[in-house]
């Protein structure tokens, strides 16, 4: 997988689309987020067809029409059965935002140790699932 650093320095202009906020059965949390640029998206908000109705936003917003936030029902009008409800917000990337993200990401990746298990016996199996 790309990182963020290097998403950004080959798609300089970029939309951050983030999950303000859910009610229900979403396919992500509130606080995710992707960036598209016009032609790569980085992360992701979860999938189909909302994922799908954000890229699109985004790159009519990089293109100088769009939203900057939609109000999206999850269920049969969009093609998506979770049922719930979700906001996004779509902002340009500057520089500090870009800064955010990366202390973000660097917060979150040291919140969880990395651990390397060798096996897939029944002690492997039970010590996988106890980490999780």
């Amino acid at each position: 997988m790309t990182s963020l650093k290097a998403f950004l320095s080959q798609n300089p202009t970029a939309i951050l689309v983030t999950v303000a906020s859910v009610k229900g059965s979403t396919p992500r949390e509130a606080g995710a987020f992707m960036l598209v640029s016009d032609a790569e998206c980085f992360g992701t908000i979860g999938g189909g067809a909302l994922e799908f109705m954000a890229i699109d936003n985004a790159r009519a917003l990089l293109n100088g029409s769009g939203q900057t936030q939609m109000d999206v029902p999850l269920g049969p009008e969009i093609g998506q059965c979770c049922g719930g409800r979700t906001v996004l917000t779509f902002e340009q990337v500057t520089q500090d935002v870009a800064a955010n993200l990366e202390s973000r990401l660097a917060a979150e990746s040291a919140a969880f140790p990395r651990v390397m298990l060798f096996g897939a016996g029944h002690v492997g199996k039970a010590l996988a699932a106890a980490l999780l």
